[in-house]
């Protein structure tokens, strides 16, 4: 990716692009980050509820850099990027008796007198290689392409009494496809702006691992299917003091997400759901 990068700047070209002059554009974008994913829960408590459980609405930050080169004499732009984001949470439930499944065999695990807490992260990171052709029309640039695309989600859930750990549980999926690229750009009250909306079909492989602690809980399983994203990302930039800044909203919806299920008797298995991400990010123009 790297490499990548350096070849597109190393030449000059016409640009391909109605709000651009540029033969190359290489930004940097940082914002807020923003996952609604499945939700975990685990054993029940003496009132009947979730001993833990976080509905993994998570908040956190998003970095990421953009590069475009634009070929010589033709409508064709190459484009490269790569993300990295990240989230986290904790949370409490009235201390007390619980009941929870071991995750190796779904045995029952009794605790008396616990102060249950969960502790819960994920890292986001990825990246695609873009190729896109761009059609100059009165209403502005339409463009579509095929992208080259690569993305993990990362996510460890720690199972604590107090500030000691019962066991851990660690889900890591990857995401490798393409995505069929599209989108618009021109002006909105006098910024240059851009509209993309792309649709990804990927192969999903995740690999679960339960790690013990106090409760001796030892289990892998995995999971692979083939499943589908859409994305749309809304992007305007101005000129502030000889500086171009933009500001990006996007949203990503992912048909499947994986989702740790705890049996009573059984060992732990995998299904999925669906999920949403949101990104708010100001990007700067670094060339």
């Amino acid at each position: 990716m790297i490499t990548l990068l350096v070849v597109l700047s190393s030449s000059h070209s016409f640009a391909q692009s109605t709000i651009s002059q540029s033969p190359f554009d290489l930004t940097a974008s940082s914002g807020i980050w923003v996952a609604d994913l499945p939700e975990y829960k685990l054993g029940t408590n003496a009132g009947g509820g979730s001993a833990f459980a976080d509905d993994l609405d998570e908040f956190g930050g998003i970095v990421r850099i953009d590069a475009v080169r634009r070929a010589l004499g033709t409508r064709t732009s190459f484009g490269a990027n790569l993300f990295y984001a990240y989230a986290d949470s904790s949370s409490n439930t009235q201390p007390g008796d619980i009941g929870i499944e071991n995750p190796a065999d779904g045995a029952n695990v009794a605790l008396t007198g616990i102060s249950p807490r969960l502790d819960s992260s994920v890292h986001h990171y990825g990246g695609d290689l873009v190729i896109r052709d761009t059609w100059r029309t009165r209403f502005g640039g339409l463009s579509a392409g095929l992208a080259y695309s690569l993305m993990a989600f990362d996510q460890d859930f720690d199972v604590m009494n107090g500030p000691g750990r019962l066991f851990k549980e660690e889900l890591d999926t990857d995401f490798q496809g393409v995505k069929i690229v599209s989108g618009w750009e021109g002006f909105v009250r006098g910024n240059a702006s851009k509209l993309d909306f792309n649709v990804g079909v990927y192969d999903m492989q995740t690999d679960y691992d339960a790690l013990p602690g106090s409760v001796p809980a030892v289990f892998s399983d995995e999971l692979q299917q083939t499943t589908y994203t859409i994305e749309t990302t809304f992007t305007t930039r101005r000129r502030v003091r000889d500086i171009d800044v933009g500001l990006i909203f996007g949203v990503t919806y992912f048909a499947d997400m994986p989702v740790i299920e705890h049996l009573a008797g059984e060992s732990v298995s995998l299904s999925t759901d669906d999920a949403v991400t949101f990104t708010c990010m100001l990007e700067l123009s670094l060339y």
